[in-house]
């Protein structure tokens, strides 16, 4: 099971080179043949998904406990909230794909190429737990979300620039709609939104599960948890304030916009120097 684990990670970075090319070469050549992106995007995350899934079994935890094994998890997650949010048999927007393959297959290709060789042994019970787990791999997937989010938004707030310029030129033909990058960029909210309450929720249940209250207490009070909490509170907001307060266009993506600022703290600084219960790589 180990073997066929190998070989599928080795396969993966060609699949996600595959899907980069496939991409930009629409996104050069407008009229290019685009109906086999789909499926190929359904085959890479099938067979990206088997590979989880054999590891898993294999090793007894998930893709955690290396950096190499997160890399391809971020690149899954990637893959995963774009077809979600985004593509659709008949509507291949080959600009955000573009730019969403290149992040996933240089992801998908630092871990392949760093796994080789190495022993996936477990460094820390803690990562056979499956709370630990689901709490985990739902923050990577609630992450990567909102990393779309923020790159519909940063596409939004181009475009917007030169339209009210009138500096639109063909480089632009392939990305969606002001209103459709809106749209989508919502949508990756509400998805970040969902996995992050599902991990602040097993990380409640990891602490009641494993830590007496007094520790309990401590974690709830980590930098990294609080501002896991504030990230969750300003794409809930998004949410919010786009539906009762009926807040749309430019406003609307800066708002969410800001939201990865946090996220961006909680994954490099906080991360390196100001948590002590979530540094557990």
């Amino acid at each position: 099971m180990l073997q066929a684990s190998n070989t599928i990670q080795a396969i993966l970075p060609f699949l996600y080179g595959i899907l980069l090319l496939g991409f930009a070469n629409v996104f050069i050549r407008p009229g290019s043949n685009r109906t086999w992106i789909f499926p190929a995007v359904l085959v890479t995350l099938l067979l990206h998904g088997i590979y989880i899934g054999l590891y898993t079994i294999t090793v007894g935890h998930c893709l955690l406990t290396t950096s190499y094994e997160m890399f391809s998890l971020i690149a899954f997650t990637l893959l995963v909230t774009y077809a979600i949010v985004e593509i659709r048999p008949k509507e291949i927007a080959a600009g955000t794909g573009t730019m969403v393959s290149l992040v996933a297959f240089l992801f998908q290709l630092i871990s392949s190429l760093a796994a080789r060789g190495e022993n996936p042994m477990v460094k820390n019970p803690i990562f056979s737990d499956p709370y630990f787990n689901v709490h985990v791999t739902s923050a990577v997937f609630g992450y990567a979300a909102l990393t779309l989010a923020t790159i519909y938004g940063s596409l939004y707030l181009l475009l917007y620039r030169a339209m009210k310029k009138n500096t639109f030129g063909s480089i632009y033909e392939e990305l969606p709609s002001l209103g459709r990058l809106e749209r989508f960029g919502i949508r990756s909210s509400a998805v970040g939104f969902i996995f992050l309450s599902i991990s602040i929720l097993f990380g409640v249940l990891l602490i009641n599960k494993s830590m007496p209250i007094s520790q309990g207490t401590s974690y709830l009070l980590d930098p990294k948890t609080i501002a896991t909490v504030l990230t969750w509170l300003v794409f809930g907001s998004t949410l919010v304030v786009r539906r009762i307060a009926k807040v749309e266009g430019k406003k609307l993506v800066i708002f969410w916009m800001s939201g990865f600022a946090l996220t961006l703290v909680s994954m490099t600084i906080i991360n390196a120097f100001g948590t002590e219960y979530h540094n557990f790589l």
